[in-house]
C-alpha cells in the first residue's frame, strides 16, 4: 500500500502544475479506490484469522 501511495506522490510531482484538475482527480479517485480495497481485504483477512 504504502508503495502505491509513494508512485502516486511520486507522478504528482513529475506532472508540474501546468497540468489540469481532472486527470488529477482521476488519479485520486483510482489511488482511493485501491487504497479502500487493500483496506477491505485487509478487515477480511484479520476477521478470518480472528
Amino acid at each position: 500500500m504504502a508503495v502505491v501511495v509513494g508512485i502516486g506522490v511520486r507522478r504528482r510531482y513529475a506532472g508540474g502544475s501546468a497540468t489540469s484538475i481532472v486527470p488529477r482527480l482521476r488519479h485520486v479517485a483510482g489511488l482511493c479506490t485501491v487504497i479502500s480495497s487493500f483496506t477491505f481485504l485487509f478487515a477480511v483477512v484479520i476477521g478470518l484469522i480472528a
